[in-house]
């Protein structure tokens, strides 16, 4: 008799979370159920109050000039494929770690391939906090360089 008790409270609690499960869908869930053909709204810019941009022409005269160092934050297999000449291969993961490292006498100019400029303005945010002043985010990226029509190069050099 005790064995059936047990396979009793078993049963009734298995049939009690398939219940729970079924009927406390979370609004997401609900959300898809609904309109799977509706894709999730993009997220928002980060908050960029403190993070000086410079602007494509800018940043072309500066590098000709020899007059900044420039980081590249995406990836290695990214920056094979294409980059701004001269530029440093620093990935966003590693910024922070390489600060001390980094030339403090001309402005650093970070960019990368987000539709926002998100990893370049975190590395911005990064080198602040490490005490580099002059740290620019390159506004559009390695897309905008690439539209206003300034060279790229691709390998690891």
């Amino acid at each position: 008799m005790n064995r059936n008790v047990v396979f009793a409270v078993a049963a009734i609690a298995v049939v009690g979370l398939i219940v729970f499960a079924v009927t406390h869908k979370s609004p997401a869930d609900a959300a898809a159920a609904a309109s799977p053909a509706v894709s999730a709204p993009e997220p928002a810019p980060l908050v960029t109050a403190n993070v000086p941009f410079i602007e494509q022409a800018e940043a072309k005269r500066l590098l000709d000039a020899n007059a900044a160092t420039v980081l590249d934050v995406r990836d290695i297999d990214a920056f094979a494929a294409a980059h701004i000449p001269g530029s440093l291969q620093i990935p966003l993961s590693r910024v922070e770690g390489e600060v001390a490292y980094l030339p403090k006498e001309k402005p650093i100019l970070t960019y990368c391939t987000c539709p926002h400029d998100e990893a370049a303005i975190e590395a911005v945010q990064i080198l602040q906090h490490g005490g580099i002043r002059d740290a620019r985010v390159l506004r559009g990226g390695l897309q905008g360089w690439t539209n206003a029509g300034y060279p790229t190069a691709s390998g690891l050099k």
